[in-house]
């Protein structure tokens, strides 16, 4: 009945492959706010902040998609609907 080892990493990976993705959400955030600021301060007006932002999770979800990194360290970029429709879309709707 219990999960055999060669199911499930060790705890210590587990914890190392959550470090690592919520290392790399941090990091695509403040790079995307300092891009808009670029952005918005050399007066470069082609590229939306939120088209900014898109690119760069484009770039690195095609990096992360291509790398032969674990799939522990992967799982922390899959993409939750339950998360998404109760979290991020209600604001996107209601921006006045």
């Amino acid at each position: 009945m219990g999960i055999s080892p060669e199911e499930s990493g060790s705890p210590e990976k587990e914890q190392q492959a959550a470090g690592v993705g919520i290392l790399l959400q941090i990091m695509m955030l403040v790079l995307s706010f300092v891009l808009g600021h670029v952005l918005r301060r050399h007066k470069f007006y082609y590229l939306p902040e939120a088209g900014a932002s898109l690119l760069i999770g484009l770039i690195v979800g095609g990096l992360a998609n291509i790398s032969n990194t674990e799939t522990s360290i992967r799982a922390w970029f899959n993409f939750h609907e339950e998360f998404f429709f109760l979290f991020l879309l209600p604001p996107i709707i209601l921006y006045p």
